[in-house]
């Protein structure tokens, strides 16, 4: 399988393209409430593939490190889970003040509350870091599974399994009854079906560097194909009438949810082949990590306001203006952020062997007591077998 050493740009491009899509996404999420008519096919749309997208993505950046599972549990820890802390730290901050100057009283049971949810592996007080605490576990199935796969049928036939193991145990009610711990307690239980998508994305890389590859005409066709099926397939899946795919809440809809994740994951390869070079689509797929926190304040601070500001939308054009320009706007203010964190504070945006100026590079966590434990069952686990031979 493939080992990812060179930085491919049009892999940035489809980070850039997802980002946006969560920044849009997020502002169409808003306006929905004030007009629902005007927004509900697009924000529908999105929502139907975008963090599937996020997740075949990272499959790509997969390697199969030789240290001790331990260690690079630590490592996964300090990308995935620092940043985490670090956000809700900011947004922790700010929410007292928030709530006092727009109520006039601190509301201590809502934070309380929000810290009990982080036990659960739940930021909901900033919610669109749950996808890098659910990407920690499948970064863990990961590190487990795929250093056994050889092939790309055999990694196709796992994220398979997952993506269908996955979509059983989150469908059916029934089964919540068996689950050891509460519903997607740190998101293990939707981590099965990320880790589908992610296992897909690190299996087919190298088809998808010959697909963008491919005759211009012919890509043109199959971006053409495949936005079309996503667009039809979209209102397939359709339980209920406002019906929209929600990844962190488990909510995938019937079996169309996986034509249109995937039509929609193949369509956005396909257009961003034709992306040119530019210097800040680079700079932003560098970024997506910072940029995916940074939204997180923007959802609970900046984006319902300005959209409470415009008021009712009646029209889908000038609805599409506005989250375009929303959009824009917040990761440009999004800017000064990247700047300060990547110069004082790599360590804690994903980066923590890096030396910086506040900070040295950290060592990995070692989870000593995970492995003592782990040591003394294999122990006994050897002494069982043991007695059993003789």
């Amino acid at each position: 399988m493939q080992s990812q050493q060179t930085r491919y740009y049009w892999v940035d491009i489809l980070k850039v393209f997802g980002i946006f899509l969560i920044y849009y996404g997020h502002v169409l999420q808003r306006t929905y409430r004030l007009s629902p008519d005007a927004v509900f096919f697009q924000y529908k749309l999105i929502y139907a593939f975008h963090l599937p997208l996020f997740f075949f993505i990272s499959g790509f950046f997969y390697k199969n490190n030789k240290d001790s599972k331990f260690t690079e549990i630590g490592v996964l820890f300090q990308k995935r889970i620092f940043p985490v802390l670090l956000f809700l730290g900011i947004s922790f901050l700010i929410w007292p003040v928030y709530l006092y100057v727009k109520f006039g009283e601190i509301d201590y049971d809502f934070l309380i509350q929000n810290l009990i949810f982080l036990l659960e592996g739940k930021p909901h007080i900033s919610a669109t870091l749950w996808f890098l605490v659910c990407l920690f576990v499948v970064e863990i199935w990961a590190l487990l599974l795929l250093p056994k796969i050889k092939t790309v049928l055999q990694g196709i036939l796992l994220s398979s399994f997952f993506l269908y193991i996955g979509y059983v145990l989150t469908a059916i009610p029934e089964l919540e009854a068996y689950y050891i711990l509460p519903k997607n307690f740190w998101y293990i239980h939707e981590s099965v079906l990320a880790f589908g998508f992610y296992a897909m994305g690190y299996s087919t890389f190298r088809w998808m560097k010959k697909l963008v590859e491919l005759n211009p005409i012919l890509r043109i066709a199959l971006l053409i194909f495949f936005g079309w099926v996503t667009v039809w397939s979209v209102n397939l899946n359709s339980p209920s009438d406002s019906f929209v795919v929600v990844l962190k809440a488990s909510e995938h809809g019937n079996l169309y949810f996986f034509l249109s994740a995937f039509s929609g994951i193949l369509a956005t390869i396909f257009l961003a082949s034709f992306i040119p070079r530019s210097r800040w689509l680079d700079y932003i797929g560098k970024n997506t990590l910072i940029l995916l926190g940074t939204n997180s304040l923007f959802m609970s601070f900046f984006n319902s306001h300005i959209v409470g500001w415009l008021g009712h939308q009646a029209s889908t054009a000038l609805v599409i203006f506005d989250s375009l320009w929303i959009s824009v706007l917040t990761i440009g203010l999004s800017v000064p952020v990247i700047e300060i964190l990547n110069r004082w504070l790599p360590q804690w945006v994903g980066k923590p062997q890096v030396d910086g100026p506040i900070i040295k590079k950290i060592s990995p966590p070692q989870f000593l007591f995970l492995r003592k434990n782990f040591e003394i069952l294999s122990q006994k686990m050897g002494r069982i077998k043991d007695d059993q031979k003789s």
